[in-house]
């Protein structure tokens, strides 16, 4: 009986298209959702890509959940078809004043290319049971959410079709940022957007908010931290000269 109860906790919810994928522009981001359902169960699955991002982000919004209960933990997303499965840390909270949870969490660039051939994808949360989402021919939506990232960046003054080797970054990126004192003391967190230029010899310069934390001490330091620490090999067109590039990262402050 015990092994039968573990197994049915842990038995896939499969969720079939409940309409069309909707391509969202929005300012310095590109937005891909669809709506999904399993017998009345409704749960929206969403793209966020930040142009010039090296990162997807991932938003599972779930309807009709009222549970308060702030979770983090591993995520994985498994794309049918693919060797590879994405194992990174996810966030999962209610939605303030509505009856929706959401799921955030961030997947490689190659697997989002592997969505465009795929017949489904898992993604399960940590101690959650998975979830498997059916698709039907995803090659165009992700296409189009390429085609947008490609039209932000242009809008930037960069083109990235003349682009052959990108640029790349001198040391770990990951210890460019750290948790700003003040905020940490006063256990402030939040998201910041941000996007920087890249020169042709390498030097960061150009560091704007995209998106705020709501915190002026987080964003101050995004943009800070980047300046005093970012160091790239500039990026080469398709010409064989260094040309200038622009990046955007999405930061998660957030306290244990």
């Amino acid at each position: 009986m015990i092994a039968a109860l573990v197994l049915a906790a842990a038995a896939t919810a499969i969720y079939s298209p409940a309409g069309k994928w909707t391509l969202d522009y929005q300012q310095d981001l590109c937005q891909l959702t669809r709506p999904f359902v399993a017998e009345s169960a409704k749960i929206t699955l969403g793209f966020r890509q930040s142009p010039a991002d090296f990162q997807t982000e991932i938003v599972v919004l779930f309807a009709d959940t009222p549970d308060e209960q702030l979770r983090r933990g591993l995520v994985t997303m498994k794309v049918a078809g693919s060797d590879r499965s994405t194992l990174t840390f996810g966030v999962s909270l209610r939605i303030p004043n509505g009856r929706q949870r959401m799921l955030r969490f961030v997947t490689t660039r190659e697997q989002i290319a592997a969505l465009a051939a795929a017949t489904a994808v898992t993604i399960e949360e940590f101690d959650q049971p998975p979830i498997t989402f059916t698709l039907d021919r995803p090659g165009k939506a992700i296409d189009a959410l390429g085609a947008c990232e490609i039209d932000q960046i242009k809008s930037w003054g960069v083109d990235p079709t003349q682009m052959a080797v990108p640029a790349k970054p001198i040391g770990d990126v990951v210890k460019w940022f750290t948790f700003p004192l003040e905020a940490a003391m006063n256990r402030h967190g939040g998201d910041t957007t941000v996007r920087w230029m890249i020169d042709t010899q390498g030097k960061v310069n150009n560091c704007i908010v995209v998106r705020s934390s709501g915190n002026p001490t987080l964003d101050a330091a995004a943009c800070k931290q980047i300046a005093k620490r970012g160091h790239y090999e500039p990026a080469i067109g398709k010409d064989g000269k260094p040309m200038p590039w622009v990046e955007t990262r999405q930061l998660i402050w957030l306290l244990g």
